[in-house]
């Protein structure tokens, strides 16, 4: 599909969590076809997302670009699995990568001979979390193919941006996110739970008030809530001891 900006059908591998939210929000503007070498995980992805559910050679025939979602462990025999058949079967899908544990050049370099030999392979890495992700947060998408970000763009339009960048920064990226919000909300049940907060209280602190806070990060500066807050976590930092000496 070289020189198309737009594709008409987009393929996606894989019914994880990312492939899944994918599927929901992408099959309003693309004809959207799914595959899971598990059959019946494919099926249950393809009944909650309405994208229709495809075997291998029939999502290389249809689709113009192929977005693999599957586990890093998983992507280079998906890969090459399907650019082989693309190639069996005189089909060129473009082969979006966003798995960030696997490099791009490391995938590129699998078909770069032999009967997949020029299939396109790019990279688009998520910087996001699923779940804000399907309930329409916007993301930022990484890639190093500058020459290719019109396509990438039209995949992505109503999902978030698409940056050039170090693909391979993405994963440790994500995995400091995830950490740092997992301690957040941990630390905020224990205090809140310490304090005899009903549970009731708890889980919705954590996902309406921590959430929320963190969407609205970085706060108005006109919020003399947040402003207060700002101000009182200074001054305890301030307050802390210098190299742990109490």
């Amino acid at each position: 599909m070289t020189g198309q900006h737009s594709p008409h059908t987009v393929g996606i591998v894989g019914t994880g969590r990312l492939g899944e939210v994918l599927a929901a929000r992408l099959r309003d503007r693309f004809r959207t076809v799914l595959y899971d070498s598990d059959s019946s995980a494919l099926r249950q992805a393809a009944e909650r997302t309405g994208a229709r559910a495809v075997q291998a050679s029939e999502l290389v025939r249809a689709a113009d670009a192929v977005l693999l979602c599957v586990p890093p462990h998983a992507a280079p025999d998906a890969l090459l699995h399907l650019a082989r058949l693309a190639a069996g079967h005189g089909t060129r899908p473009a082969f979006i990568s966003l798995v960030t544990g696997v490099a791009t050049a490391k995938l590129r370099a699998l078909v770069a001979s032999g009967p997949a030999a020029g299939t396109d392979v790019l990279g688009l890495k998520p910087v996001c979390q699923y779940t804000a992700l399907a309930h329409g947060v916007p993301a930022v998408f990484v890639t190093a193919d500058r020459d290719r970000l019109d396509l990438l763009r039209a995949i992505t339009s109503d999902l978030g941006s698409v940056v050039t960048g170090d693909e391979d920064s993405v994963g440790a990226v994500n995995r400091a996110a995830t950490k740092a919000a997992l301690a957040a909300c941990e630390n905020l049940a224990r205090a809140l739970s310490t304090a005899g907060t009903e549970p009731v209280l708890v889980r919705s602190a954590i996902r309406n008030v921590l959430a929320g806070t963190a969407l609205d990060h970085p706060p108005q500066p006109g919020n003399p809530y947040t402003r207060s807050i700002l101000d009182e976590l200074a001054a305890e930092r301030h307050a802390e001891p210098i190299g742990g000496a109490a």
